[in-house]
């Protein structure tokens, strides 16, 4: 289980996911853990919501989840987003929790 401090929080039907969003970067992407939130670049434009699903499509793939499973929770209009993910992804978070950490 995550600590307060971490990017990260298992609740009981879910992991609250803390993201902090980069709209239109070069390429889509996780690029690891910066503080206490998962750094997520993708290309598309901050403009009706289609970073946000992006973002979605970009998290779930890293974490071998079904897109439709990834959802966001806070932060519709703001970088800093926290997004729902399955329980089953809780492996492959303390991963990218790891590599960030040792890089």
């Amino acid at each position: 289980m995550a600590d307060s401090g971490s990017f990260y929080s298992i609740q009981a039907d879910s992991i609250a996911l803390k993201v902090k969003a980069k709209p239109g970067a070069r390429q889509d992407s996780v690029r690891g853990v910066r503080g206490v939130e998962l750094l997520v670049s993708v290309r598309a434009v901050a403009e009706k919501g289609r970073a946000n699903q992006e973002i979605a499509r970009v998290v779930a793939k890293a974490l071998g989840v079904p897109r439709g499973s990834v959802t966001l929770k806070l932060g519709g209009a703001s970088p800093h987003k926290v997004f729902l993910v399955p329980l089953a992804a809780a492996a492959a978070l303390q991963s990218l929790g790891r590599q960030s950490t040792s890089s």
